[in-house]
């Protein structure tokens, strides 16, 4: 078994009714609390304009991050590119790469929701190319050499060098991925020289074919393959299976419907975004687990169960290929009290079984 990172979801979340102030102050707390446990990174939600995780400005936050625990890496899952002015991005992530000694993983996407593209006035079907043309940019400016660059979409007309002046993605610190949620997506993150960053949605066979597949194709165009591999994955412990299956069916659905009621998407014409194709099935799969009756199914693909199946789908996890898991426990409507026992039990009870994998001082269990 190869060497894994466990990291974790700093979001703006916890119980209903809590103040955007609030919610942002508990965030802080959280990233203090991973820290102290060891988990090695925190990683920022992009979203903007609603309850859905408000943290617009992942960077921003992470520049604050920085400075507040200096031992922690910074990670994004992820920054939707589309919505940004691609030098103006590249900017903020050289400023806090310099800012930090420690690695910076950036998930980049495309984002599916309809409602924020909207809000920015940029053309849905627009994503996939912006989305190539923002990556371009951003690692020839983050190269530290002169360029221009003319895009169908975006342009830098005016051959600059980005300042301040960093050593670039091919440095050992900043490590850019690429979310993909279909097998048939990771031929074209590997043609674009991006590893995958992944959700769990349940399924590990999807994901490990995500996987086969971006190595085959990477592999083929003469790259490397040995890559850090993130998957974002809820985790839920409890002292027994049915205890924390319990748990998940009465705070999951509170995650399913904010989810719902942010993209929208009975509201979205998904037949005129060709690029979307299969996301109709994925939120029609959203909805259907707003229904506690359909949670028990859904943990089997999560990090949901007592410590020793905890440890189990671990080890599935790194087999299947997956070397820095991200663990989220900050869902909407979960108060961070609780949230907050499963991460220091995971610390605890799980995260011993895996060598050398936690990089920090365990406090006592009751901490």
């Amino acid at each position: 078994m190869s060497r894994v990172e466990f990291g974790f979801v700093a979001a703006a979340a916890d119980r209903a009714g809590t103040s955007d102030a609030d919610l942002y102050q508990t965030l802080l707390s959280d990233v203090d609390y991973h820290a102290g446990l060891g988990f090695t990174t925190a990683w920022i939600i992009e979203h903007h304009f609603s309850d859905y995780f408000p943290t617009p400005n992942p960077l921003l936050l992470l520049g604050h991050v920085a400075a507040r625990r200096p031992e922690v890496s910074l990670g994004t899952c992820v920054l939707v590119t589309p919505w940004y002015d691609p030098l103006r991005l590249a900017e903020d992530i050289a400023t806090v790469s310099l800012l930090t000694d420690r690695h910076m993983h950036l998930g980049l996407g495309r984002g599916t929701a309809k409602y924020e593209y909207d809000a920015f006035g940029i053309n849905m079907d627009e994503g996939r190319d912006r989305f190539r043309e923002t990556y371009e940019i951003l690692t020839r400016a983050l190269s530290g050499e002169y360029f221009s660059y003319p895009g169908k979409y975006l342009t830098v007309p005016k051959r600059i060098r980005l300042r301040p002046r960093v050593a670039g993605v091919s440095s050992d610190r900043i490590h850019l991925y690429g979310a993909i949620g279909t097998p048939g997506t990771a031929g074209v993150m590997a043609d674009m020289g991006l590893p995958p960053i992944c959700t769990s949605l349940g399924d590990l066979n999807i994901q490990r074919r995500i996987l086969d597949n971006w190595r085959q194709s990477t592999s083929a165009l003469g790259h490397n393959t040995d890559r850090t591999f993130p998957m974002m994955v809820n985790c839920i412990i409890a002292d027994t299976d049915a205890q924390a299956i319990a748990l998940a069916q009465e705070y999951i659905p509170r995650f399913m419907q904010a989810q719902v009621d942010h993209y929208t998407p009975d509201e979205t014409d998904w037949e005129n975004l060709p690029s979307y194709a299969g996301w109709k099935a994925q939120f029609e799969s959203l909805k259907a687990k707003t229904n506690p009756a359909n949670i028990p199914k859904w943990t089997e693909g999560q990090l949901v169960g007592s410590p020793e199946t905890v440890i189990r789908k671990t080890r599935e996890f790194i087999d299947a290929g997956f070397n820095h898991l991200l663990l989220h426990t900050a869902t909407p409507g979960v108060p961070h009290q609780v949230r907050r026992e499963w991460a220091s039990r995971f610390a605890h009870e799980v995260a011993p079984e895996f060598a050398s994998v936690l990089s920090g001082h365990l406090p006592a269990a009751d901490a």
